[in-house]
């Protein structure tokens, strides 16, 4: 990802979340196979630091989209992710803002394009 999209992204998700980093985060456990993520590796892969990502790990926690695991004899605190649509949702978030900077970036927007699904308060009066 470009500079320029991670900051989209980040846009993105202060709209949608009032936090700058939760989709690129949920979009990093998204992508696990196992679902098994650590703050100290998702810090690393995202460039992230461990501060800026504790507050939306946390959010994560608390709706349940995520759970800590046992510690065991670790001392990193690994967490896992619940079954949940809001993964879907945000990889849709992800793909929608890329396309709405294509069509923006092309200069010619389509009033009929996908993504464009909301009708202005009185469209539909004659």
């Amino acid at each position: 990802m470009t500079e320029m999209d991670v900051e989209r992204l980040r846009r993105v998700s202060q709209h949608a979340f009032g936090q700058r980093y939760r989709l690129e985060l949920m979009l990093a456990i998204a992508g696990t196979g196992d679902g098994i993520v650590c703050l100290t590796d998702l810090a690393k892969t995202l460039e992230i630091t461990i501060s800026n990502l504790q507050s939306p790990l946390r959010a994560l926690v608390e709706t349940g989209l995520i759970s800590p695991l046992p510690r065991g004899d670790s001392r990193r605190k690994f967490y896992i992710r619940n079954p949940s649509a809001a993964w879907a949702w945000a990889q849709e978030l992800n793909e929608r803002c890329q396309r709405d900077f294509l069509v923006s970036a092309s200069g010619s927007v389509d009033s009929g394009s996908p993504g464009n699904d909301v009708e202005s308060p009185g469209s539909n009066i004659p």
